[in-house]
């Protein structure tokens, strides 16, 4: 089986070195490295790249599911079986892949034709284990538990960490570019599991996540008297897709709609607005990009583009 191993990347000079040589060092090793370049304005490409790598670059930031898009794109091509997932924050553990190809080789004909998606689980600095696959209920998305040492049924997770195979990839599509940041992941998984088809995290494959030590994700805590309250720290191209993206899936891509699949998504939006809205003065921009992604994402404006 030919595995192409797919790292995108955005300004992330400071990272690059050590995923690319983590992507590279994997006892089950990957046939061909494809890099996909959202137009970094860095040094992110000035270096040699060793033989195996391919470069791709955007003359645009297309985001992280244009870029994903590509290396699907570039694989389907290229006749790849797999395509291995990462962002250019993520380092996978030396035995990640192998592990996941050996479950994977392991199960019967039947249940390999099922499974589409095998993930790691991602080990945040300072050697913190986060799961971020979600199952689809009737009226939410879920978050998974991961415990012991064999893999669990999962609906979908990040993109960083996640292995495609190609086959189940041209059935069910190409992930949809109009997501850009945020949830595009989550669409996708959405999907294959409407095709009927597997999604699995392995809890023995790592990958460490967030190398960089940045998480786009932070919190800033405020003291009132006796009273400490932790809140939401997202840039506001983040907070304009994150908004959009969650509206416009609950409202319109879910198969059920009604007020309890709608509702959840409502209130976490509203809480991230409400967050901002107390500190109007300093979140003025992620202010106005909440306000903008509402009304894009309820307005089915998918075709937008944050700051166009």
């Amino acid at each position: 089986m030919k595995i192409l191993g797919h790292i995108h990347t955005f300004n992330d000079e400071d990272v690059i070195e050590r995923s690319l040589a983590a992507l590279a060092a994997q006892t089950r090793p990957v046939d061909h490295i494809l890099l996909v370049d959202n137009a970094s304005r860095d040094g992110t490409l000035n270096r040699r790249f060793p033989i195996g790598v391919t470069v791709v670059r955007h003359r645009e930031n297309l985001g992280t599911n244009g870029a994903v898009r590509t290396g699907f794109q570039y694989a389907a091509a290229l006749g790849y079986d797999w395509v291995w997932v990462f962002d250019a924050d993520t380092a996978p553990r030396p035995d990640a892949l192998q592990r996941l190809m050996e479950y994977y080789e392991g199960l019967s004909r039947a249940d390999r034709a099922a499974v589409w998606l095998l993930s790691c689980l991602h080990v945040d600095p300072p050697g913190i284990v986060s799961c971020y696959a979600s199952g689809f209920l009737a009226d939410r998305a879920a978050p998974v538990a991961v415990g012991g040492r064999l893999p669990v049924e999962i609906d979908a997770t990040i993109w960083s960490g996640s292995l495609y195979r190609m086959e189940a990839v041209r059935s069910v599509g190409l992930p949809p570019a109009d997501y850009v940041l945020d949830w595009g992941e989550y669409e996708y998984g959405y999907r294959g599991k409407r095709r009927g088809y597997r999604a699995l995290m392995h809890p023995l494959s790592l990958v460490d996540h967030n190398i960089g030590g940045a998480p786009a994700l932070q919190f800033s805590t405020y003291r009132v008297g006796p009273w400490s309250v932790r809140m939401r720290e997202l840039p506001p191209i983040r907070c304009y897709y994150l908004v959009r993206n969650l509206l416009y899936f609950w409202f319109y891509e879910y198969h059920v709609r009604t007020l309890h699949t709608v509702l959840p998504c409502v209130i976490r939006v509203a809480k991230l607005v409400l967050s901002f809205g107390l500190r109007p003065l300093s979140h003025r921009q992620e202010l106005r990009a909440c306000c903008r992604g509402i009304v894009d994402g309820i307005g089915r404006r998918m075709e937008r583009r944050y700051g166009a």
